[in-house]
């Protein structure tokens, strides 16, 4: 079965479901000095804030982080880590650990290093998303940037994920690039460009 006809197949056997959230905690975060994951922005932890963002819409909100970064967590947060076989090899690796996991037609995909996403943000996402059924990937660009990883996708992508992944190809703009993704403009979910903001250092704001 062919990627896109797989995705329709699990989209069928989803249809009522609300997406999956993918809250992408990333690693150990050397660039910042610490990990982002237990980073604070106006008093609360980044990984609480992107939590509660997808909650919003998403049913479960499932947690990829490395076994380095997995036990730090509370008790609440379902924590996937990346299967075995595909351990290390960044964001791809937690997407598809996800998929392969936790069957759905639809996921949210957000990394906590954008603290100032909030409920509101994935809500018109998810909504314009619906927009676009038939898109792989819906992604979020602003002026300057690219966000690939503040997107939706479709179920079913798990299987060309890890092929990509084994082929050591993981650079996730290039695969968007052959995927069937519509590029939503930031200012539909937002009209100030710095809630769009990476937290790469500590001293950004």
């Amino acid at each position: 079965m062919k990627p896109a006809e797989k995705s329709e197949a699990v989209r069928q056997a989803y249809p009522s479901e609300r997406p999956v959230g993918i809250l992408l905690a990333g690693g150990l975060s050397r660039r910042y000095g610490s990990p982002k994951a237990f980073a604070e922005y106006g008093g609360r932890l980044f990984h609480e804030r992107a939590r509660e963002a997808l909650s919003v819409v998403c049913d479960p909100v499932v947690v990829s982080a490395s076994i380095a970064l997995s036990e730090r967590f509370s008790p609440s947060c379902d924590v996937r880590t990346d299967l075995p076989e595909l351990a290390g090899q960044g964001p791809l690796a937690g997407i598809c650990t996800v998929m392969r996991s936790v069957p759905a037609g639809r996921y949210i995909t957000l990394p906590c290093d954008m603290p100032r996403i909030g409920p509101e943000e994935i809500r018109r996402l998810e909504s314009l998303a619906r927009t676009h059924a038939q898109a792989d990937v819906v992604a979020v660009r602003t002026a300057s940037a690219h966000l690939p990883l503040l997107s939706v996708w479709k179920g079913g992508l798990d299987g060309l994920l890890e092929t990509r992944i084994r082929e050591g190809r993981l650079a996730v703009m290039k695969l968007l690039a052959e995927l069937d993704t519509v590029w939503l403009d930031a200012s539909q979910l937002h009209e100030d460009p710095r809630i769009f903001h990476n937290f790469n250092t500590p001293d950004a704001d």
